[in-house]
């Protein structure tokens, strides 16, 4: 197993599924980044802790003009741990309790 330079990114969305994951300046090469299935190494800061994560490309979209280019992937989860995984969890449940959505009548 080889490992490409680190890249920047945002985690837009995340579920216990997967995550939607936005890398402006991305140092890969279009063709790795647009490749369904090609194995990615996901750190993500929450909160209170940090996890990792080995994701799989599902769909990509490329965004922008020339120097404001971005990268927008929707990936699955391939691999985490089990440590990480109860991290993952008490942070969606957390938040699935705080962000409760409240409609005036």
């Amino acid at each position: 197993m080889s490992y490409s330079p680190s890249s920047r990114g945002h985690c837009e969305t995340i579920s216990k599924f997967g995550m939607g994951l936005s890398l402006v300046g991305a140092r890969f090469a279009e063709a790795e980044l647009a490749r369904i299935g090609r194995l990615l190494l996901v750190r993500v800061a929450l909160p209170d802790s940090t996890i990792e994560a080995v994701v799989s490309i599902l769909n990509h979209r490329r965004l922008g003009e020339k120097s404001k280019r971005k990268w927008l992937l929707g990936v699955s989860l391939y691999q985490i741990t089990d440590e990480d995984t109860v991290l993952l969890e008490a942070y969606l449940d957390l938040r699935a309790k705080s962000d409760r959505l409240i409609i005036p009548h």
